[in-house]
């Protein structure tokens, strides 16, 4: 075989043998994380609780909705946004209102039989990132809430919107990867007792 030819099989053996590995090996990992904020420091921190019945919703395919965002080292994270801050959610709304009650969907039949007084529903939108090129926990998370909150006819009466963040060192993660995560839910669980705490068209 001539040298030309003989290159353009080696490249060829190259190509098919050596790229698809490196590609492989350029691919992260998709780590799993929790979005658990500490609800014993939440309890208690709302204040003059709205005199109202109130419904959050949270369907099945919102729990079963998994998330994807980047992380370090050229990996991701994933994790089940609504899943993990229902508790949270629901917290926050207890701090806020008379009493809230778990519904399937908007037109929940507990809407009429309980005479709840709003339905609320959140829309959730979370962001990570990291800047270490070796470890995979971001170091810095970020979780935007949306709530709707309609009458029971689905009149839109508010929207409160707040955006946590959360920051982590590498330093402080000592086997709490989803430590930044968890910040940034804690944050925005305190920023909605609040929101909602001094909208006025809610009282």
């Amino acid at each position: 075989m001539s040298a030309p030819r003989l290159f353009s099989a080696l490249r060829r053996c190259f190509i098919l043998l050596v790229l698809p590995a490196l590609a492989l090996s350029l691919v992260g990992c998709a780590h799993p994380l929790s979005l658990s904020p500490n609800l014993g420091s939440l309890a208690g921190s709302g204040s003059n609780k709205i005199d109202k019945r109130v419904g959050l919703v949270i369907t099945q395919a919102d729990r079963e909705l998994e998330v994807t965002t980047p992380g370090g080292g050229g990996d991701s994270v994933r994790y089940f946004p609504y899943r993990d801050l229902e508790p949270a959610l629901y917290l926050a709304l207890s701090e806020s209102f008379a009493s809230v009650t778990r519904l399937a969907t908007v037109t929940d039949p507990k809407v009429a039989a309980e005479s709840l007084s709003y339905v609320v529903r959140p829309s959730l939108k979370t962001t990570s990132f990291s800047d270490s090129l070796l470890t995979w926990p971001p170091t810095l998370f970020t979780i935007e809430v949306v709530a709707q909150l309609n009458d029971p006819t689905g009149k839109l009466v508010a929207e409160v919107r707040v955006m946590g963040e959360g920051r982590a060192s590498f330093s402080e993660f000592k086997g709490q990867p989803g430590l930044a995560a968890n910040r940034a839910a804690e944050d925005a669980v305190k920023k909605l007792i609040q929101a909602l705490g001094t909208a006025s068209a809610l009282r």
